[in-house]
């Protein structure tokens, strides 16, 4: 009876070794790639402060449709968009004041604020992901 256990023990190690040996680790998944690509996002610029020539903000705010790209930042962490190189938290967040980014699913939301205490302006996207492509 000893020996067909341990006979069934030697065939399961051996079954568990060979299913890990399988494994393909070459290829990891990099947790950046569902937020890379084209995005179709609708941007707001809403400028306050003093009138010119003391606030070079202030003419007309604006609103248009137009299309940004996410790509991969500088570091083995970081995403690249408008301008700026920023990581993500576990739910897909960044939020450094003035700066924030946030990913849901297939739409983004960005938010920057520029400027100080006499004049300056507020940028914000928000959209859908139109391709994975960057």
């Amino acid at each position: 009876m000893k020996i067909y256990l341990k006979i069934i023990g030697l065939v399961v190690i051996i079954v568990g070794c060979l299913q890990s040996c399988e494994k393909d680790d070459s290829e990891l998944s990099d947790f950046r790639n569902k937020y890379i690509g084209k995005y179709f996002v609708h941007e707001s610029i809403v400028k306050y402060g003093a009138p010119p020539p003391w606030c070079p903000y202030n003419d007309d705010d604006s609103e248009k449709d137009t299309v940004i790209s996410v790509t991969y930042g500088g570091a083995d962490n970081t995403l690249f968009a408008l301008g700026h190189e920023f990581w993500l938290d576990s739910i897909g967040e960044f939020s450094i004041f003035p700066l924030k980014f946030r990913f849901r699913n297939d739409s983004i939301y960005s938010s920057y604020r520029n400027g100080g205490l006499g004049c300056g302006y507020y940028e914000t996207y928000e959209g859908v992901r139109i391709s994975s492509e960057p």
